[in-house]
């Protein structure tokens, strides 16, 4: 009976173990482009997070909610819209703040940006079937075009704006 106990004890423990490796390793993952063809994307280093300005890592607060309706008009346009899915609670979407912020007042002519705080709007975050944050989507005439999971640095987001424009 003892051996017992003690045998579904250490089951248990290697189980929760295991369970727990698991889900930390999904959170990390990033998609691969919608099209399949690999594309380099520079990753948010310590060196860029160094660089960033602190007082606008964490500027979510004056982004416009969009209504479902709004939001489906943007991204049916011919111009390239970039998508940015964050929550106020994630780190590095906060590090990323600050990136995305720079190429939509660099690059408005070329695309637009559009910061849609995932768990604030879930009418339109649910369609996307997030994966984890920050995940930037983008879209052209309504169609995703491209889907990354994960921080990306400004240079990393001016080579997906660039490729897909």
């Amino acid at each position: 009976m003892k051996r017992r106990f003690l045998m579904n004890g250490i089951f248990t423990s290697i189980f929760l173990g295991m369970s727990v490796f698991l889900l930390a390793s999904c959170q990390s993952k990033s998609t691969e482009p919608m099209n399949q063809d690999s594309t380099t994307t520079a990753a948010i280093t310590p060196e860029t997070v160094a660089s960033t300005p602190v007082e606008n890592v964490s500027d979510h607060d004056n982004h416009k909610k969009l209504t479902l309706e709004e939001f489906n008009k943007e991204i049916s346009s011919e111009k390239l819209s970039m998508v940015d899915f964050y929550t106020t609670w994630c780190g590095p979407c906060k590090q990323m703040a600050p990136f995305v912020a720079e190429i939509k007042a660099e690059k408005s002519e070329i695309v637009n940006v559009i910061k849609v705080d995932a768990e604030a709007q879930l009418d339109i975050s649910s369609k996307y079937n997030l994966e984890g944050y920050p995940t930037i989507i983008f879209f052209k005439k309504g169609e995703v075009i491209f889907k990354q999971l994960g921080a990306l640095d400004k240079e990393g987001l001016l080579q997906l704006v660039n490729k897909y424009k």
